[in-house]
Protein backbone atom coordinates (compact mmCIF):
# COMPACT_ATOMS: atom_id res chain seq x y z
CA UNK A 1 0.00 0.00 0.00
CA UNK A 2 2.71 2.68 0.86
CA UNK A 3 4.84 1.70 -2.37
CA UNK A 4 1.36 2.41 -4.21
CA UNK A 5 0.80 5.62 -3.07
CA UNK A 6 4.69 6.89 -3.86
CA UNK A 7 4.01 5.92 -7.42
CA UNK A 8 0.44 6.73 -7.86
CA UNK A 9 1.84 9.63 -10.52
CA UNK A 10 4.21 8.98 -13.05
CA UNK A 11 4.24 5.42 -12.80
CA UNK A 12 6.97 5.28 -16.04
CA UNK A 13 9.06 7.97 -14.59
CA UNK A 14 12.80 6.22 -14.35
CA UNK A 15 15.47 9.00 -13.52
CA UNK A 16 18.42 9.14 -16.04
CA UNK A 17 21.94 10.51 -16.89
CA UNK A 18 24.07 10.92 -19.69
CA UNK A 19 21.93 13.43 -21.25
CA UNK A 20 22.23 16.90 -22.50
CA UNK A 21 19.23 17.77 -19.68
CA UNK A 22 20.64 15.25 -17.10
CA UNK A 23 24.45 14.65 -17.39
CA UNK A 24 22.80 13.00 -13.51
CA UNK A 25 19.74 13.06 -12.36
CA UNK A 26 19.17 12.93 -8.50
CA UNK A 27 15.26 12.32 -6.89
CA UNK A 28 14.94 12.89 -3.69
CA UNK A 29 11.35 11.98 -2.60
CA UNK A 30 9.17 12.36 0.94
CA UNK A 31 5.96 11.19 1.42
CA UNK A 32 3.88 11.76 4.81
CA UNK A 33 1.38 9.37 4.21
CA UNK A 34 -2.06 7.98 6.80
CA UNK A 35 -4.18 5.19 6.39
CA UNK A 36 -6.86 4.08 8.56
CA UNK A 37 -8.33 0.64 8.06
CA UNK A 38 -11.61 -0.58 10.29
CA UNK A 39 -12.33 -4.07 10.11
CA UNK A 40 -15.04 -6.18 12.04
CA UNK A 41 -14.39 -9.98 13.00
CA UNK A 42 -16.54 -12.25 13.18
CA UNK A 43 -16.26 -16.33 14.66
CA UNK A 44 -18.56 -19.23 13.22
CA UNK A 45 -21.26 -19.87 15.16
CA UNK A 46 -21.25 -16.33 17.29
CA UNK A 47 -21.46 -13.68 14.93
CA UNK A 48 -19.71 -10.60 15.31
CA UNK A 49 -16.86 -10.23 18.11
CA UNK A 50 -14.24 -7.21 18.06
CA UNK A 51 -13.75 -4.33 16.36
CA UNK A 52 -10.46 -3.25 14.82
CA UNK A 53 -8.94 -0.14 13.82
CA UNK A 54 -5.11 0.52 12.60
CA UNK A 55 -4.11 3.64 12.18
CA UNK A 56 -1.28 4.07 9.90
CA UNK A 57 1.04 7.64 10.04
CA UNK A 58 4.70 7.80 8.36
CA UNK A 59 7.13 9.43 6.00
CA UNK A 60 8.14 7.19 3.14
CA UNK A 61 11.90 8.28 1.51
CA UNK A 62 12.84 7.89 -1.45
CA UNK A 63 16.23 8.38 -3.49
CA UNK A 64 16.51 7.73 -7.13
CA UNK A 65 19.72 8.14 -9.15
CA UNK A 66 20.03 8.00 -13.08
CA UNK A 67 23.49 5.88 -14.15
CA UNK A 68 22.79 5.83 -18.06
CA UNK A 69 19.95 6.40 -20.50
CA UNK A 70 16.76 5.96 -18.77
CA UNK A 71 18.15 3.92 -16.29
CA UNK A 72 18.49 4.13 -12.16
CA UNK A 73 19.07 2.74 -8.82
CA UNK A 74 16.69 3.33 -5.95
CA UNK A 75 16.19 3.05 -2.36
CA UNK A 76 13.30 2.90 0.06
CA UNK A 77 13.39 3.80 3.42
CA UNK A 78 9.61 3.46 5.11
CA UNK A 79 9.52 5.09 8.28
CA UNK A 80 6.22 4.83 10.83
CA UNK A 81 5.75 7.52 13.06
CA UNK A 82 2.69 5.98 14.79
CA UNK A 83 1.13 2.56 14.12
CA UNK A 84 -1.20 2.41 15.88
CA UNK A 85 -4.26 -0.87 16.76
CA UNK A 86 -6.87 -0.85 19.03
CA UNK A 87 -9.73 -3.54 19.30
CA UNK A 88 -12.74 -3.60 20.70
CA UNK A 89 -15.37 -6.61 21.91
CA UNK A 90 -18.80 -6.36 20.50
CA UNK A 91 -21.72 -8.89 21.02
CA UNK A 92 -20.32 -12.51 20.73
CA UNK A 93 -17.18 -11.32 22.92
CA UNK A 94 -18.54 -13.03 25.41
CA UNK A 95 -17.45 -16.65 23.58
CA UNK A 96 -13.41 -15.34 23.70
CA UNK A 97 -13.72 -13.76 27.15
CA UNK A 98 -15.79 -16.51 28.36
CA UNK A 99 -14.25 -19.55 26.77
CA UNK A 100 -14.03 -22.80 28.09
CA UNK A 101 -11.71 -24.86 25.51
CA UNK A 102 -8.24 -25.58 26.37
CA UNK A 103 -5.52 -24.26 23.44
CA UNK A 104 -4.73 -28.09 23.67
CA UNK A 105 -8.12 -29.76 23.02
CA UNK A 106 -10.31 -31.33 24.95
CA UNK A 107 -9.30 -34.83 25.56
CA UNK A 108 -7.96 -34.86 28.77
CA UNK A 109 -9.24 -32.80 31.90
CA UNK A 110 -7.98 -29.73 30.68
CA UNK A 111 -11.57 -28.07 29.19
CA UNK A 112 -14.46 -27.00 32.03
CA UNK A 113 -13.18 -23.50 33.93
CA UNK A 114 -13.30 -20.29 31.97
CA UNK A 115 -10.16 -19.54 29.93
CA UNK A 116 -10.63 -16.22 28.34
CA UNK A 117 -8.70 -16.30 24.71
CA UNK A 118 -7.89 -12.70 24.65
CA UNK A 119 -8.33 -9.04 26.43
CA UNK A 120 -11.57 -8.09 24.47
CA UNK A 121 -10.38 -4.87 24.68
CA UNK A 122 -6.82 -3.54 24.38
CA UNK A 123 -4.35 -1.93 21.74
CA UNK A 124 -1.15 -1.56 20.49
CA UNK A 125 1.52 0.65 18.88
CA UNK A 126 4.47 0.15 17.16
CA UNK A 127 6.86 3.08 15.50
CA UNK A 128 10.42 3.02 13.62
CA UNK A 129 11.89 2.21 10.21
CA UNK A 130 10.96 -0.92 8.46
CA UNK A 131 13.24 -3.02 6.01
CA UNK A 132 14.58 -0.82 3.85
CA UNK A 133 14.42 -1.94 -0.62
CA UNK A 134 16.68 -1.57 -3.23
CA UNK A 135 15.87 -1.68 -7.02
CA UNK A 136 16.22 -1.20 -10.18
CA UNK A 137 14.71 0.38 -13.06
CA UNK A 138 14.85 0.56 -17.29
CA UNK A 139 13.12 2.30 -19.41
CA UNK A 140 14.26 0.63 -22.88
CA UNK A 141 11.58 2.07 -24.74
CA UNK A 142 10.37 5.74 -24.35
CA UNK A 143 8.21 8.17 -25.69
CA UNK A 144 10.94 11.45 -24.59
CA UNK A 145 13.61 9.76 -26.01
CA UNK A 146 12.71 8.80 -29.11
CA UNK A 147 11.96 12.44 -29.91
CA UNK A 148 8.34 11.72 -31.91
CA UNK A 149 5.43 12.39 -28.95
CA UNK A 150 2.84 10.91 -28.80
CA UNK A 151 4.12 7.86 -30.89
CA UNK A 152 5.41 5.57 -28.84
CA UNK A 153 4.16 4.11 -25.16
CA UNK A 154 7.04 4.22 -22.58
CA UNK A 155 7.78 0.77 -21.10
CA UNK A 156 9.22 0.45 -17.58
CA UNK A 157 10.58 -2.62 -16.45
CA UNK A 158 12.17 -2.98 -12.62
CA UNK A 159 12.82 -5.30 -9.64
CA UNK A 160 13.26 -4.61 -6.20
CA UNK A 161 14.61 -6.28 -2.98
CA UNK A 162 13.81 -5.78 0.92
CA UNK A 163 16.59 -6.76 3.02
CA UNK A 164 16.04 -8.12 6.24
CA UNK A 165 18.36 -5.60 8.09
CA UNK A 166 17.51 -4.31 11.80
CA UNK A 167 17.84 -6.76 15.03
CA UNK A 168 14.61 -5.41 16.84
CA UNK A 169 12.00 -7.61 15.05
CA UNK A 170 8.25 -7.10 15.78
CA UNK A 171 7.28 -9.55 18.63
CA UNK A 172 3.55 -10.07 18.86
CA UNK A 173 3.68 -11.99 22.01
CA UNK A 174 4.40 -8.53 23.77
CA UNK A 175 0.73 -7.61 23.42
CA UNK A 176 -2.46 -9.88 24.35
CA UNK A 177 -2.62 -10.15 28.21
CA UNK A 178 1.10 -9.60 27.99
CA UNK A 179 0.60 -5.96 27.60
CA UNK A 180 0.30 -4.77 30.47
CA UNK A 181 4.02 -5.09 31.00
CA UNK A 182 4.89 -3.95 27.45
CA UNK A 183 6.44 -0.24 28.02
CA UNK A 184 7.12 1.22 25.25
CA UNK A 185 6.78 1.03 21.00
CA UNK A 186 6.89 -1.97 19.03
CA UNK A 187 9.46 -2.84 16.32
CA UNK A 188 8.56 -2.70 12.27
CA UNK A 189 11.13 -4.84 11.20
CA UNK A 190 9.77 -8.38 10.29
CA UNK A 191 12.65 -10.09 9.06
CA UNK A 192 11.99 -11.02 5.68
CA UNK A 193 13.41 -10.53 2.23
CA UNK A 194 10.99 -9.52 -0.59
CA UNK A 195 11.89 -9.50 -4.34
CA UNK A 196 9.28 -7.85 -6.35
CA UNK A 197 9.74 -7.71 -10.12
CA UNK A 198 7.53 -5.10 -12.01
CA UNK A 199 6.68 -4.05 -15.79
CA UNK A 200 4.63 -0.75 -16.31
CA UNK A 201 3.45 0.65 -19.83
CA UNK A 202 2.24 4.71 -20.41
CA UNK A 203 1.55 6.55 -23.53
CA UNK A 204 0.53 9.76 -24.07
CA UNK A 205 -2.62 10.86 -26.20
CA UNK A 206 -2.74 14.80 -26.19
CA UNK A 207 -3.41 15.78 -22.48
CA UNK A 208 -4.19 12.12 -21.45
CA UNK A 209 -1.99 9.99 -20.70
CA UNK A 210 -3.37 6.32 -19.33
CA UNK A 211 -1.29 3.68 -17.92
CA UNK A 212 -0.57 0.18 -16.47
CA UNK A 213 1.69 -1.62 -14.29
CA UNK A 214 1.64 -5.33 -13.20
CA UNK A 215 3.87 -6.31 -10.10
CA UNK A 216 4.51 -9.08 -8.08
CA UNK A 217 6.05 -10.21 -4.67
CA UNK A 218 7.78 -13.08 -3.73
CA UNK A 219 8.99 -13.34 0.32
CA UNK A 220 10.69 -15.67 2.44
CA UNK A 221 11.39 -15.17 6.09
CA UNK A 222 14.74 -14.61 6.94
CA UNK A 223 16.67 -16.27 10.28
CA UNK A 224 15.89 -14.05 13.49
CA UNK A 225 12.26 -13.93 12.22
CA UNK A 226 9.35 -14.40 15.02
CA UNK A 227 8.52 -17.67 15.46
CA UNK A 228 5.59 -18.60 17.92
CA UNK A 229 7.77 -21.35 19.02
CA UNK A 230 9.56 -18.52 20.72
CA UNK A 231 7.07 -18.97 23.54
CA UNK A 232 5.36 -22.47 23.58
CA UNK A 233 4.09 -22.11 27.05
CA UNK A 234 1.41 -20.02 24.61
CA UNK A 235 1.04 -22.75 22.77
CA UNK A 236 -0.67 -26.27 23.03
CA UNK A 237 0.81 -29.08 24.99
CA UNK A 238 2.68 -30.66 22.29
CA UNK A 239 4.54 -27.46 21.90
CA UNK A 240 7.01 -28.25 24.24
CA UNK A 241 8.63 -31.26 22.63
CA UNK A 242 6.95 -30.95 18.70
CA UNK A 243 8.58 -27.48 18.61
CA UNK A 244 12.50 -28.71 19.29
CA UNK A 245 11.40 -31.55 17.47
CA UNK A 246 9.61 -32.69 13.90
CA UNK A 247 8.07 -28.95 13.42
CA UNK A 248 11.29 -27.08 14.07
CA UNK A 249 11.80 -24.59 11.89
CA UNK A 250 7.66 -25.02 9.91
CA UNK A 251 6.40 -23.03 12.66
CA UNK A 252 7.49 -19.17 12.21
CA UNK A 253 6.59 -16.37 9.83
CA UNK A 254 5.42 -17.34 6.41
CA UNK A 255 4.49 -13.67 5.11
CA UNK A 256 2.37 -13.77 1.86
CA UNK A 257 2.93 -14.16 -1.99
CA UNK A 258 0.92 -11.42 -3.49
CA UNK A 259 0.48 -10.01 -7.27
CA UNK A 260 -1.33 -6.68 -7.96
CA UNK A 261 -2.81 -4.94 -10.97
CA UNK A 262 -3.14 -1.31 -11.90
CA UNK A 263 -4.91 0.79 -14.32
CA UNK A 264 -5.32 4.59 -14.36
CA UNK A 265 -4.88 7.79 -16.14
CA UNK A 266 -3.29 11.49 -15.74
CA UNK A 267 -4.90 14.29 -17.21
CA UNK A 268 -3.12 17.41 -18.40
CA UNK A 269 -4.76 20.51 -17.28
CA UNK A 270 -2.09 22.60 -18.16
CA UNK A 271 2.26 22.67 -19.09
CA UNK A 272 4.99 24.81 -19.55
CA UNK A 273 8.06 24.10 -20.68
CA UNK A 274 9.44 23.51 -17.04
CA UNK A 275 5.50 23.26 -15.32
CA UNK A 276 3.06 21.03 -15.32
CA UNK A 277 -0.77 20.80 -13.51
CA UNK A 278 -2.51 17.73 -13.69
CA UNK A 279 -4.90 15.23 -12.36
CA UNK A 280 -4.68 11.26 -11.61
CA UNK A 281 -7.51 8.20 -11.15
CA UNK A 282 -6.15 5.26 -10.46
CA UNK A 283 -7.74 1.84 -9.40
CA UNK A 284 -5.48 -1.18 -7.74
CA UNK A 285 -6.48 -4.54 -6.94
CA UNK A 286 -3.80 -6.69 -5.66
CA UNK A 287 -4.18 -10.42 -4.35
CA UNK A 288 -2.71 -11.35 -1.15
CA UNK A 289 -1.97 -15.34 -0.98
CA UNK A 290 -1.93 -17.34 2.34
CA UNK A 291 0.26 -16.74 5.06
CA UNK A 292 0.74 -16.94 8.97
CA UNK A 293 1.47 -13.43 10.07
CA UNK A 294 0.27 -10.20 11.34
CA UNK A 295 -3.26 -10.08 10.87
CA UNK A 296 -6.18 -8.27 12.88
CA UNK A 297 -5.89 -10.74 15.70
CA UNK A 298 -2.00 -11.31 16.18
CA UNK A 299 -2.36 -8.87 18.66
CA UNK A 300 -4.93 -9.83 20.83
CA UNK A 301 -4.17 -13.30 20.77
CA UNK A 302 0.28 -12.48 21.65
CA UNK A 303 1.21 -14.38 18.63
CA UNK A 304 1.16 -14.84 14.45
CA UNK A 305 -2.04 -16.82 13.09
CA UNK A 306 -2.50 -18.28 9.73
CA UNK A 307 -5.37 -16.11 7.50
CA UNK A 308 -6.70 -17.21 3.86
CA UNK A 309 -6.16 -15.70 0.76
CA UNK A 310 -7.53 -12.11 0.02
CA UNK A 311 -8.01 -9.61 -2.75
CA UNK A 312 -7.48 -5.78 -1.97
CA UNK A 313 -9.28 -3.24 -4.58
CA UNK A 314 -8.54 0.11 -3.94
CA UNK A 315 -9.26 3.45 -5.78
CA UNK A 316 -7.00 6.76 -5.73
CA UNK A 317 -7.17 10.17 -6.85
CA UNK A 318 -4.60 12.98 -7.01
CA UNK A 319 -3.36 16.27 -8.02
CA UNK A 320 0.31 16.60 -9.44
CA UNK A 321 2.17 20.00 -9.86
CA UNK A 322 5.47 21.01 -11.17
CA UNK A 323 6.23 24.55 -10.35
CA UNK A 324 10.03 24.02 -11.51
CA UNK A 325 12.18 21.49 -13.04
CA UNK A 326 13.38 20.43 -9.93
CA UNK A 327 10.38 21.07 -7.30
CA UNK A 328 7.13 18.23 -7.64
CA UNK A 329 4.52 18.08 -5.32
CA UNK A 330 1.41 15.64 -5.24
CA UNK A 331 -1.41 15.15 -2.73
CA UNK A 332 -3.68 12.03 -3.00
CA UNK A 333 -6.59 10.39 -1.39
CA UNK A 334 -7.52 6.52 -1.20
CA UNK A 335 -10.54 4.68 -0.94
CA UNK A 336 -10.74 0.48 -0.36
CA UNK A 337 -11.58 -2.64 0.77
CA UNK A 338 -9.83 -5.77 2.03
CA UNK A 339 -12.38 -8.73 0.95
CA UNK A 340 -13.48 -11.36 3.35
CA UNK A 341 -11.01 -13.80 5.12
CA UNK A 342 -10.39 -16.39 7.79
CA UNK A 343 -7.98 -15.32 10.15
CA UNK A 344 -7.26 -18.31 12.37
CA UNK A 345 -6.81 -21.32 10.21
CA UNK A 346 -3.52 -23.41 11.14
CA UNK A 347 -3.68 -26.88 9.54
CA UNK A 348 -3.79 -29.44 12.56
CA UNK A 349 -0.93 -31.41 11.26
CA UNK A 350 0.86 -33.40 8.65
CA UNK A 351 1.99 -36.96 8.91
CA UNK A 352 5.83 -36.79 10.94
CA UNK A 353 6.22 -40.52 11.98
CA UNK A 354 5.55 -43.98 10.51
CA UNK A 355 2.06 -44.42 12.19
CA UNK A 356 -0.92 -44.64 9.43
CA UNK A 357 -2.88 -41.41 9.91
CA UNK A 358 -2.59 -37.94 11.59
CA UNK A 359 -2.63 -38.44 15.21
CA UNK A 360 -3.42 -36.16 17.88
CA UNK A 361 -3.00 -35.44 21.11
CA UNK A 362 -5.90 -32.98 21.73
CA UNK A 363 -5.23 -32.51 25.25
CA UNK A 364 -4.59 -36.12 26.10
CA UNK A 365 -1.20 -35.72 27.62
CA UNK A 366 0.72 -38.78 24.84
CA UNK A 367 3.45 -38.14 22.71
CA UNK A 368 1.89 -36.58 19.01
CA UNK A 369 4.98 -35.67 16.49
CA UNK A 370 2.05 -34.95 14.20
CA UNK A 371 0.26 -32.70 15.91
CA UNK A 372 0.98 -29.13 14.62
CA UNK A 373 1.78 -27.14 18.03
CA UNK A 374 0.69 -23.40 16.21
CA UNK A 375 -2.84 -25.42 16.23
CA UNK A 376 -5.65 -23.67 18.22
CA UNK A 377 -8.11 -25.52 19.34
CA UNK A 378 -10.37 -22.75 20.82
CA UNK A 379 -9.76 -20.66 17.55
CA UNK A 380 -8.44 -22.72 14.45
CA UNK A 381 -11.08 -25.86 14.79
CA UNK A 382 -13.96 -25.48 12.26
CA UNK A 383 -17.09 -23.96 13.75
CA UNK A 384 -14.82 -22.02 16.14
CA UNK A 385 -12.66 -19.69 13.75
CA UNK A 386 -12.24 -15.96 13.63
CA UNK A 387 -13.10 -14.34 9.96
CA UNK A 388 -12.17 -10.52 8.94
CA UNK A 389 -15.37 -9.67 7.67
CA UNK A 390 -14.45 -7.11 4.28
CA UNK A 391 -12.07 -4.37 6.03
CA UNK A 392 -12.67 -0.69 4.71
CA UNK A 393 -9.53 1.19 4.31
CA UNK A 394 -8.90 5.20 3.39
CA UNK A 395 -6.10 7.46 3.94
CA UNK A 396 -4.54 10.89 2.04
CA UNK A 397 -0.54 11.11 1.10
CA UNK A 398 1.10 14.28 -0.01
CA UNK A 399 4.57 14.29 -1.42
CA UNK A 400 7.08 16.69 -1.92
CA UNK A 401 9.80 15.62 -5.00
CA UNK A 402 13.41 17.50 -5.50
CA UNK A 403 14.90 16.76 -8.81
CA UNK A 404 18.48 17.45 -9.75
Amino acid sequence: MLFALLLAAHITDVATAADDKHPLEVDLDAEYSFVRTTTTISREGVGDVLTHQRDWSGVNLRLAVGIWHDLEVHAYAPLAIRDLQVWHGLAGASSLSGNTVSVSGCAGSLCGPVQPIMPVDGSSLRGGFSEPTFGIAWAPISWERERAPYAYATWVIGIDYTAPIGNRIDDPSRWGFNAAGAAGTGSEIRKEHVIRPYMAFSKRFRVLEPYFKVAGAIPFAAKGAYDNCAHPASLSEVAAVNCIGPWAGQTGYQPPYEGTATLGAELVAYEGSDTRVSFDVRGDMTWHGPQRGYTQVTDALGKLTYADEYVTSQGSIGFYGRAARWLHFRVYGLLGVDSAHFLTHEAIGEDKDSQPGINISEGAGVPAPDQNPNYDFRLDQPGRRLRAEPAVFWGVAGTLSLNF
